[in-house]
């Protein structure tokens, strides 16, 4: 369909590739190049941290504690996915090697068109986080941009009583030189949502294409698997020989596939699942958090805003990635489905054997963990949300 050196500027992959080139953590470009847009990204994204962990730390009472600890939070868990993704470069080049590798090993269009149906429900997955990230970070910037509006307009009437620190995007401590230096905070203020933005978009969106891949890689070894036998009939030899046994071969290269993609899908687990514990435990302490927030300005739109967006952007995103991770529980087992639906009493023995041995290896379906703790799924995913609800319920007794 198009080749190697086209294939990263193909529609289907050039979101991942554009935010990983500016997140620098693109693992083909030069390790200078890298370091030249991943320094100052990580830089914005983490020095933010420390001016929020001061306003936590200084906090007098538990409503500005409540108000602050979600973005610094927010702060760890992108920080963390930034630097993970820099020092897994050699596991995620290996990931895009494979994917090249199993584009130029397809063979009919049939198999072409099953890896682009995924790689094309891939593409509008992340064209559809990307946009939904760029909306939350915009509502979450909502509330101190209304603030400095509104300082305007009764800038001629009355000195306004809007305090500096509100019309910023975070809750920070800089001391008595923040009125005094408050445009170039502003400015740092913002360019760590804008690292925030990008880092996460750059490396979530390379976990939802690595992810469809692979269904679409077990989606083609079904669709082999249930090919073989088709073109024999109750006359077929039993005892064929190997060397004319066509449905043989044919289970061998189906074998080498399956076992292929099962390490594909061992290198997505082995990449991400200290990103998903990190995110997995900070997003359900941020969440009960942001819900608390919530509950606490229901009668003040104004300043619900930003802790619901929060809410809101934290859910989809924990969902997304326990969703991913169901799609590979369920896409891994296709290959069993696919032998049991097909005529496999129509071949050899031992392309039997081979069809047993795929379907002995599909009884461990292949996982995503969080450190190797929990197992991504739906299920998991009602029972985070359980743990949350009830932090929640502990936090929401403390107010």
């Amino acid at each position: 369909m198009f080749d190697k050196k086209d294939i990263w500027n193909n529609r289907y992959y050039i979101i991942p590739k554009v935010y990983m080139s500016l997140a620098g953590i693109w693992p083909y470009r030069r390790l200078r190049d890298r370091c030249i847009c991943f320094v100052p990204m990580f830089t914005f994204c983490f020095s933010i941290l420390i001016p929020q962990s001061l306003y936590a730390l200084t906090a007098m009472n538990a409503e500005a504690i409540f108000e602050s600890v979600p973005s610094a939070l927010i702060s760890i868990t992108f920080s963390y996915k930034l630097v993970s993704a820099m020092l897994n470069s050699k596991h995620i080049k290996s990931c895009l090697k494979m994917i090249e590798e199993d584009w130029r090993s397809l063979n009919t269009d049939a198999e072409r068109a099953i890896l682009s149906r995924y790689s094309e429900y891939s593409r509008y997955l992340t064209r559809f986080y990307a946009v939904f990230i760029y909306m939350t970070s915009f509502f979450y910037l909502f509330k101190p941009v209304i603030l400095t509006l509104l300082e305007d307009d009764t800038a001629n009437v009355t000195k306004s009583s809007i305090s500096g620190a509100s019309k910023l995007p975070f809750q920070v401590e800089y001391g008595e030189k923040l009125d005094q230096y408050f445009y170039p905070i502003m400015i740092h203020c913002y360019l760590g949502v804008y690292a925030h933005v990008f880092s996460t978009i750059a490396v979530d969106t390379l976990y939802y294409t690595l992810v469809q891949h692979a269904c679409g890689m077990f989606s083609i070894v079904g669709y082999m698997l249930e090919d073989i036998g088709k073109d024999s009939d109750a006359n077929f030899h039993i005892k064929l020989d190997k060397m004319k046994d066509v449905d043989y071969h044919k289970a061998l290269n189906c074998l080498r596939r399956h076992l292929h993609v099962i390490e594909f899908a061992e290198l997505i687990e082995s990449t991400f699942a200290n990103v998903f514990l990190i995110s997995i435990s900070l997003n359900m302490i941020c969440g009960s958090i942001c819900g608390i927030q919530v509950v606490m300005n229901l009668s003040n739109a104004r300043d619900a805003a930003a802790p619901l967006a929060i809410y809101i952007a934290q859910l989809t995103h924990l969902f997304l990635e326990f969703w991913q991770a169901q799609f590979l529980l369920d896409y891994s087992n296709v290959p069993y489905e696919s032998i049991c639906r097909g005529k496999w009493y129509y071949t050899s023995k031992r392309c039997r054997k081979i069809l047993l041995l795929i379907m002995n290896r599909t009884m461990s379906p292949c996982r995503l963990t969080a450190g190797k703790i929990i197992t991504l799924s739906i299920e998991s995913f009602s029972t985070v949300l359980k743990t949350s609800m009830s932090y929640f319920t502990v936090l929401r007794s403390f107010q």
